[in-house]
């Protein structure tokens, strides 16, 4: 396992969080911008998770739970960081947090088109939908 901590974020790290998101090559969306971020650890204060090694950011990870349904987002770590075990140890506190605020199941969206993540996520124990589409809209 990784020498990382893990813990919830603060609104104080929205801005290293952005950074880090950019770091890694996420395609911004609408919602990646310090406001937005604030708003979701004021909704949920448990749900975005940092890894951090010492007080550098390193990962993060959000595990939304909506009362039905866990759902992964935002898995990011610095490429010079991975394969060091902080996605699992990410994932395995989400999957944790999750199951104590009652879901069951919990889903994810990776793009097909990035085979280090699908291969990542397969061996997290992770199946394939290959009958479901995502569909957004901004509003």
């Amino acid at each position: 396992m990784s020498p990382v901590s893990i813990r919830p974020a603060v609104a104080s790290d929205a801005g290293g969080v952005v950074e880090l998101w950019r770091l890694v090559g996420m395609m911004p969306s609408r919602t990646d911008d310090e406001a937005s971020i604030c708003v979701l650890i004021a909704h949920d204060p448990g749900a975005l998770l940092l890894a951090e090694d010492e007080s550098e950011l390193v990962g993060t990870l959000i595990a939304g739970f909506n009362g039905w349904r866990g759902m992964l987002f935002r898995l990011a770590v610095l490429p010079e960081r991975r394969r060091a075990g902080i996605g699992r140890a990410l994932v395995a506190a989400g999957e944790r947090s999750l199951r104590e605020r009652g879901a069951v199941r919990v889903g994810l969206q990776a793009l097909k088109t990035e085979q280090v993540a699908r291969d990542f996520w397969l061996a997290a124990g992770f199946s394939a939908d290959d009958y479901s589409q995502r569909y957004v809209k901004n509003l």
